[in-house]
């Protein structure tokens, strides 16, 4: 009853101030859980968890890996937010990596390196078959609605979290489809987490940064998706981490 009461508070008495912005920068910090993902491979043994604990317990230092979502009332751009260092210039080259969505036209252009291969994947904007769920929590300050779907290709199970006070239908890691923005994704109960940590609607310019070159072979989402499965599941089969060498 309280998750009830709540979803009705939400609806009519949620603040609209933040669906006035039409800019704006969404940060993200991405955890990625890496033994929780080995301990839900089939073939581990609790040998082989025990030695993942001890090798990669806190691979990352439990920081994280920050992205940047851009978008104005249209359009937007997630990548990786660059890293600066003391004298102002960017300090870590990345793999390609960006996505782009405009939601008035539903075309989508993604910039991808996987398995050592650069691709532009430009389609529609895959629609995503989403179930709201009677939760709400609080991200970066946001009153959040939990919606629920599932990733056919990698076989996760994805949980967004999202506020319709940021009315642009968008989110991180490229997804989108529900009636606000997505703060936070859950991937698999916990294996990867991806968390808004700053909302900024007080950018005044609304053009993206979208990177000035974006080479790499063009594909469409079917044609991606075909090779990140194919991967994934000769992995499996031959008792490999797949998700070592591609985005979980």
């Amino acid at each position: 009853m309280k998750y009830i009461y709540g979803l009705l508070i939400l609806v009519f008495f949620i603040p609209v101030t933040g669906a006035q912005s039409v800019n704006g920068v969404v940060t993200y910090n991405r955890k990625t859980d890496w033994v929780k993902i080995m301990t839900d491979l089939p073939w581990m043994t609790q040998e082989d968890i025990d030695r993942a604990m001890l090798n990669w317990g806190n691979s990352d230092g439990g920081k994280g890996t920050d992205y940047n979502l851009h978008f104005n009332e249209t359009s937007s751009y997630y990548t990786r937010k660059p890293i600066e260092e003391s004298e102002g210039y960017y300090s870590w080259k990345s793999e390609a990596f960006g996505l782009i969505r405009n939601h008035k036209t539903q075309k989508k252009e993604d910039w991808i390196e996987l398995l050592g291969k650069k691709y532009r994947i430009k389609d529609e904007i895959p629609s995503v078959k989403w179930k709201i769920l009677n939760e709400i929590k609080e991200v970066a300050g946001y009153i959040c609605m939990k919606a629920e779907t599932i990733d056919t290709v990698k076989n996760q199970v994805i949980h967004a979290w999202f506020s319709d006070a940021i009315m642009l239908s968008s989110g991180p890691e490229g997804y989108s489809g529900l009636p606000g923005m997505i703060l936070e994704l859950n991937i698999n109960d916990g294996n990867a987490i991806v968390t808004a940590t700053k909302v900024d609607l007080t950018i005044a310019d609304d053009k993206l940064p979208l990177p000035k070159k974006m080479k790499g072979k063009e594909l469409n989402t079917t044609e991606f998706n075909k090779i990140v499965k194919k991967y994934v599941d000769e992995s499996i089969e031959g008792k490999r981490n797949p998700y070592w060498r591609i985005r979980y």
